[in-house]
């Protein structure tokens, strides 16, 4: 496969004994935290994987992170859509203690003032740490502008170096560009790319990256904290030139097509919203979501790319091996024809909410598996336990450090530190006392119709490789198997505003995989919704039902439902030590 191209408690114990536990060195490690966007867990693209004979597209980072180090095998997001995902996983913060009515499109009901500036990186910075990001940020960028010479735009508050858009495009992207200048020859302000191969996006993203490591090694500037975001494996799954037909033999001729795969009406009318009425995946319909698939694979063949040179440079080059840790994750699931919905996230079943986090480094022992429920609201905690020994009781309460506290705000944690299960010293202890449920939230955003036919020859049909195109046949002329603006019949709506949601997904114990959801229609941009008067209810058995085909909550006892509700809403209710 081709490189980068390189032009570019229950238990207690003392928190002393604790911390020796797991911090090998005396100083704060470095720490590189990895973020891919829209990569599924159940249909083949991460960790564990669906695909026959484990096929994976990163079989670099199967065997340095998740054979090389833990996985935590039940993972979740909180918010199943980019930016309010991203932005709780900045904060540690649940949605519904940042989320606003009438945002912007972009930010999706998040509240940006409270994000922006009250990050983990604030906190990180001021022990020294310096930080950088790469590649996506949040699709509400610092002043809704992806230019930092903008006059309402800036870098938030702890980044040192930034490289940053709301996504961008695979090819000839755009970011916005500070304290780059020593590292990469980048002045401050923007950056806008040309489409030539050295520069799609992954690639440029690594380099830059790989560079401001190199240079902040170099200068001995203090512990690093890097934060590497590439596109992949987002719409429109345009993969690097020389991937574009790339598939291996013994890798899947389509997605995987279990039960709930182009399902019958009968067998979605106990579901909510658009899933009941989602008509049947027509042929056309059938290849655009196999093209999808395929292309997916192969934007994350660069992303594999991208993670094993990274390592590669901190471990082999740079000799930092015992005192860096890497994570590795996604803002959240995807699906593939799932309830005939053609593609995208949104939802609060398994696919979209399910996702890997694999971590390497010092004293976390290669194949390690750790099966306590988890979700990203956990990890800026997790950083601050990293980095802050002190700040985290053994329980994964950061008690010491509980608060983002800086000039403007003092933000309460909601997640609760990782680090004591990712050491065996700790794991016991930790795993008593430890949450049996992941929390999921999620507020209507927008229809986003998928339509496959009477596609037109629009210039974003037929511009690979020189531009992004909403296609699947991207190796050869003409793209006929394609979809959205280029198309404008045939089509499959992703949600409506019934998809307002509240959840709690079971992980071991009593209700080991129950799944249950509250429902309330309208619209978060007008009226906050507060779920106090739900118009839908969803009640799975996961364990059992592993599609989610049968709807549970008209046949459970009242007891049941009672608890359930009441479970949720304690959740919905929770902010910092009050969260479980």
């Amino acid at each position: 496969m081709r490189k980068l191209v390189r032009t570019a408690v229950t238990m207690l114990l003392s928190l002393s004994r604790f911390v020796m536990s797991f911090a090998p060195t005396s100083t704060p490690p470095n720490i590189v935290y990895f973020v891919t966007d829209d990569q599924d867990q159940m249909l083949g693209a991460s960790f564990p994987t669906m695909a026959p004979n484990g096929a994976t597209p990163l079989p670099k980072v199967k065997a340095l992170m998740a054979d090389g180090g833990a996985q935590l095998e039940n993972m979740f997001i909180h918010v199943p859509i980019c930016n309010p995902s991203r932005s709780t996983t900045l904060t540690g913060r649940y949605f519904h203690n940042i989320k606003t009515t009438n945002s912007t499109w972009g930010a999706m009901h998040c509240d940006m003032d409270k994000v922006h500036n009250h990050s983990f990186a604030v906190r990180l910075q001021e022990k020294g740490y310096t930080l950088g990001l790469f590649g996506k940020y949040l699709n509400a960028m610092p002043g809704n502008a992806w230019n930092v010479s903008k006059p309402d735009a800036f870098v938030p508050a702890g980044w040192s170096a930034w490289y940053a858009n709301g996504g961008g495009s695979y090819i000839a992207s755009g970011f916005a560009t500070s304290g780059l200048k020593e590292a990469a020859g980048i002045e401050d302000g923007a950056i806008q790319l040309d489409n030539s191969p050295a520069n799609y996006s992954t690639s440029a993203i690594g380099n830059v990256s790989m560079a401001w490591i190199r240079h902040t090694v170099k200068m001995n500037k203090g512990p690093f904290f890097a934060y590497i975001a590439p596109k992949a494996a987002h719409e429109p799954f345009d993969p690097a030139p020389w991937y574009v037909d790339a598939w291996d033999p013994s890798w899947p001729t389509h997605e995987p097509r279990p039960v709930n795969w182009n399902c019958s009406a009968e067998q979605r009318r106990d579901h909510a919203g658009v899933v009941a009425t989602q008509p049947m995946l027509s042929a056309e319909a059938a290849d655009v979501v196999t093209g999808v698939f395929k292309n997916r694979w192969r934007t994350l063949m660069s992303v594999d790319d991208l993670i094993s040179d990274v390592v590669h440079l901190v471990e082999k080059e740079l000799g930092l091996a015992d005192s860096t840790y890497f994570l590795y994750s996604s803002d959240h699931g995807f699906q593939l024809g799932q309830f005939n919905i053609l593609m995208d996230k949104r939802h609060v079943y398994d696919w979209t909410t399910r996702i890997h986090l694999l971590v390497r480094g010092p004293g976390i022992a290669p194949g390690t598996r750790i099966a306590q429920p988890a979700t990203n609201v956990d990890l800026a905690p997790t950083f601050l336990h990293l980095a802050e020994p002190s700040a985290c009781d053994a329980a994964g309460r950061c008690v010491g450090g509980s608060a983002f506290a800086h000039a403007n705000a003092t933000a309460p944690l909601d997640g609760r530190s990782l680090v004591p299960l990712l050491f065996a010293s700790s794991r016991a202890a930790a795993a008593a006392s430890w949450r049996r449920e992941a929390y999921i939230e999620y507020y209507f955003n927008d229809a986003n119709i998928k339509c496959v036919d009477n596609c037109s020859s629009n210039p974003r049909q037929r511009a690979y490789p020189t531009r992004d195109a909403d296609c699947t046949e991207l190796a050869s002329e003409p793209n006929d198997v394609c979809w959205g603006p280029v198309c404008d019949t045939g089509c499959y709506p992703t949600e409506d505003d019934n998809n307002n949601f509240i959840g709690i997904r079971k992980v071991g114990g009593a209700g080991d995989g129950t799944l249950y959801a509250e429902y309330q229609e309208g619209s978060q941009s007008k009226v906050d919704i507060d779920f106090s008067a739900p118009t839908f209810y969803e009640l799975f058995n996961a364990k059992n039902d592993t599609w989610l085909m049968h709807n549970l909550h008209a046949t459970a006892d009242a007891g049941t439902k009672t608890a359930l509700h009441a479970d949720l809403h304690a959740w919905y209710g929770c902010v910092g030590a009050t969260c479980p």
